[in-house]
């Protein structure tokens, strides 16, 4: 069985020697449980995409700091404001991605990457483990998140290597999703605990569409 670790300083540091080493681990966001693993590993995004059920062509949530989003995504000055609006923020947000990137993999074949920062255990991993992130929802396709980490283990067992347990989530939705290379900005899901009409909101505050 795959060990079952706090989601504390000695757990991310565990954590951060599996995603290096091509693993994947489970650890709480501010709601749900998700699966994270090196973004520009692709044999490691191939596990993630299988263990979950996902589709080869279905590309998977960047986790990386706003200060590196330029290295890997064509952006204007507008969307270089929304950006520093919600990141970190619940909120993930597609953006123009550059050509042949090393994300990729992750990207799927898709134009756009699906860039987000939380101020959350994930990014307590992405600091700790030097590296740029895919995270997923932890749930097999079509089948509700996990809302602990039991219910984690029940889905994937010994195919993760590592999970962090941080206690019961604290919600029942992933982060919404936006789509800022269009103008209006576009929801492209939304999510009960930051819906699309507070952001609209707080876009309209700084003079942002």
């Amino acid at each position: 069985m795959a060990e079952v670790l706090k989601a504390d300083q000695a757990g991310m540091k565990k954590a951060a020697e599996i995603v290096r080493s091509g693993g994947i681990v489970v650890l709480p966001t501010l709601t749900i449980y998700v699966l994270v693993c090196d973004a520009m590993n692709k044999d490691a995004l191939e596990k993630l995409r299988r263990i979950r059920k996902s589709p080869a062509d279905k590309p998977i949530t960047i986790v990386m700091d706003k200060s590196r989003i330029d290295e890997f995504a064509v952006l204007d000055d507008r969307q270089r404001r929304i950006i520093d609006l919600f990141s970190p923020s619940p909120v993930s947000m597609y953006v123009q991605k550059k050509a042949d990137t090393p994300l990729d993999s992750a990207a799927a074949g898709s134009d756009a990457l699906v860039v987000y920062f939380q101020d959350s255990p994930v990014r307590d991993l992405y600091e700790e483990s030097g590296l740029i992130l895919a995270i997923t929802s932890s749930n097999l396709k079509g089948l509700p998140d996990a809302m602990n980490i039991q219910e984690a283990v029940a889905y994937f067992g010994d195919e993760v290597d590592l999970y962090l347990d941080g206690g019961p989530a604290g919600g029942s939705n992933p982060s919404p999703h936006i789509g800022i290379r269009v103008r209006p900005v576009r929801s492209r899901r939304e999510a009960v605990h930051f819906p699309f009409s507070k952001i609209l909101e707080i876009l309209a505050r700084h003079g942002l569409e």
